[in-house]
């Protein structure tokens, strides 16, 4: 008798160890049926009614141009540096994808409208865990958004 028992526990702990993987998987990242939309280094684009920019290496970093952008997500590693080829996704304040844009530079800089928004950020060619960072655009300067990934 005590070995039935034993047995059908056996069975039990299995059958949750197989489930368990399905239960405990995070829902699929925010984005994840979007096309990636590829930015050129140092140039604007509109994106989804979108002001966005991809930048931050060099001399052009220091572009005037680029302070206008009230949002500038960054990428970086556990000891404050740069990590580029990276892409987010943008969501709005109820959790819905709006786009997804890859950048080969350190910055994505935004031109949101007025509200609150979170970003998700994955490095390309990394096996560094996804970070995501909620943000709300500022009246008047720029608010940085760092997404710092200590494992890259």
């Amino acid at each position: 008798m005590i070995q039935h028992y034993r047995a059908s526990a056996l069975c039990v702990v299995a059958a949750i160890c197989i489930a368990a993987p399905a239960v405990a998987s995070p829902t699929a990242a925010p984005g994840a049926n979007l096309a990636v939309q590829t930015l050129t280094v140092d140039q604007g684009a509109q994106v989804a009614g979108v002001e966005v920019a991809c930048t931050g290496m060099g001399e052009t970093r220091l572009d005037p141009k680029w302070s206008a952008y009230p949002v500038r997500v960054e990428f970086s590693n556990a000891r404050a540096e740069y990590l580029t080829d990276a892409q987010i996704v943008l969501t709005d304040a109820k959790g819905k994808a709006l786009f997804k844009v890859s950048c080969a530079a350190p910055w994505i800089l935004l031109k949101p409208k007025a509200g609150s928004y979170a970003v998700y950020g994955q490095l390309l060619d990394s096996n560094a865990k996804p970070r995501s960072a909620p943000f709300k655009v500022p009246g008047k300067g720029q608010v940085r958004v760092v997404l710092e990934f200590p494992d890259s």
